[in-house]
């Protein structure tokens, strides 16, 4: 089960959308900005959907806490200046300084959603905000951590709720976006790392942000997350399968997404991957809180082996299943074994095939017969974090790739086939690692 009764709509006259979480939630190396026009009606607090200061325990806005038109920003990553696009051009090519979100991507394609479907401008109106902090584990973020980080979300939501009312508005928050993982994934500086241990801290995470964010709300906003994958995948995919089975589990809890389909710069996203992974955001958003949709992820529901063969049974949302190439980095790729892994109680199994045998089946054809427990697992570090698979969704998203080198977009950027046509919005299989059934027994 994952919808929720009380789940939030956007029915007030501002609907905040918050990201939270490391450095993905924060548009780290998301620079050039490319959202630099507000489409729609919706809206930010102060010059930047960020604060001022990049890892203070405060939410300080970047000028006045006012409303302005939502837009992408590019801001010092030491002083949070809002850059020009000079110097914004003439960055070194790492330089994490922070710009395109996922906020933008989200709240600009779920508006233009609402309002074809007869919302009204001006109404009922979208507010985004970050309020995350990179290189953080969960432990970090989490409600009474030294410093406590948790307090930006407090500041940010009393401060919009003030300009609000200030312009006699009712103000609500709407949904959660949670981007986080990576360093809890890697069990950086003892970060838990284990499923069980990960899952009771984002529940808690989840519970606490209800009730010192939303008691005041008769509605639950719902928490979207993202999944972590990509570089910062493991072996052993706990994290990511626990991210995985809270949205399968928790009421109000929804997995959007994994991280490793869009472009990227070896960890950070690119621009153009942050408004990516954004519209995706968006489309799930509009899907749950507009149209009321019932929404899992594509995942694996059933893993039988028999023989030489390893049969695994989907959720798609929108079938057929279909083969696709991720990146890496800014490069299209193509997994090997088109992402899978199989494991026995003696090692690695080798894989002779990949084929699909249903809409909603892919069989995995093995070198040689299993023995003991089997695991399969799917986009883990074997692999690079990177699967092939995804659904047959045609939802495109508003916005369009783009690659300007004047603006400070790298040659690698540089995919004609891309350029100037909508991100497509297939849904890509999240990563997971789930034990496989053996009627034999063998």
């Amino acid at each position: 089960m994952t919808d929720h009764p009380r789940l939030a709509r956007p029915a007030c006259d501002i609907n905040h959308v918050i990201s939270y979480g490391q450095s993905l939630a924060v548009g780290y190396e998301g620079w050039p900005a490319l959202s630099q026009t507000q489409p729609f009606d919706s809206l930010m607090l102060g010059g930047s959907v960020r604060p001022l200061r990049d890892k203070a325990a405060v939410w300080q806005p970047v000028g006045p806490p006012v409303f302005r038109p939502l837009i992408a920003t590019v801001q010092d990553g030491h002083t949070g200046a809002l850059l020009t696009g000079a110097q914004v051009a003439a960055l070194p090519e790492h330089a994490g300084h922070p710009g395109e979100t996922v906020l933008e991507g989200a709240l600009n394609f779920w508006r233009g959603k609402q309002l074809a479907a007869g919302g009204q401008p001006g109404a009922q109106r979208l507010l985004g905000s970050s309020c995350g902090v990179g290189q953080r584990s969960l432990e970090g973020l989490s409600k009474g951590a030294n410093p406590d980080l948790f307090q930006r979300l407090r500041d940010c939501v009393r401060l919009a709720r003030g300009a609000a009312e200030a312009d006699g508005l009712s103000y609500g928050i709407t949904a959660l976006l949670f981007l986080q993982g990576e360093n809890n994934n890697r069990g950086t500086l003892g970060a838990a790392s284990g499923t069980a241990e990960y899952k009771a801290l984002l529940r808690q995470f989840y519970r606490d942000a209800l009730t010192d964010l939303a008691a005041a709300q008769h509605s639950v906003p719902g928490l979207f997350m993202y999944q972590t994958g990509g570089e910062y995948a493991t072996d052993t995919q706990t994290v990511p399968q626990a991210q995985l089975e809270c949205a399968l589990e928790d009421p109000g809890v929804f997995m959007v997404a994994p991280s490793y389909p869009v472009t990227e710069k070896f960890g950070h996203l690119d621009p153009n991957g942050y408004r990516w992974l954004g519209a995706q955001f968006g489309k799930v958003l509009h899907r749950v809180l507009t149209l009321h949709q019932h929404w899992q992820p594509l995942h694996p529901v059933r893993a039988e082996v028999s023989g030489k063969t390893l049969d695994l049974d989907f959720h798609v949302p929108l079938p057929p299943l279909q083969w696709g190439r991720p990146f890496i980095a800014q490069r299209i790729v193509e997994p090997k074994d088109r992402g899978f892994t199989v494991l026995d109680g003696n090692g690695r199994v080798g894989i002779v095939a990949v084929q699909f045998t249903s809409p909603f089946s892919v069989q995995l054809t093995l070198a040689r017969r299993t023995q003991g427990s089997v695991t399969a697992r799917y986009a883990d570090k074997w692999h690079g974090g990177r699967g092939a698979l995804h659904d047959s969704d045609d939802e495109i998203a508003r916005d369009c790739y783009v690659y300007d080198p004047h603006t400070g977009h790298r040659p690698g950027a540089n995919h004609p086939a891309l350029i100037g046509r909508p991100y497509p919005l297939q849904n890509w299989c999240v990563a997971f690692a789930i034990p496989a059934r053996n009627p034999d027994g063998v």
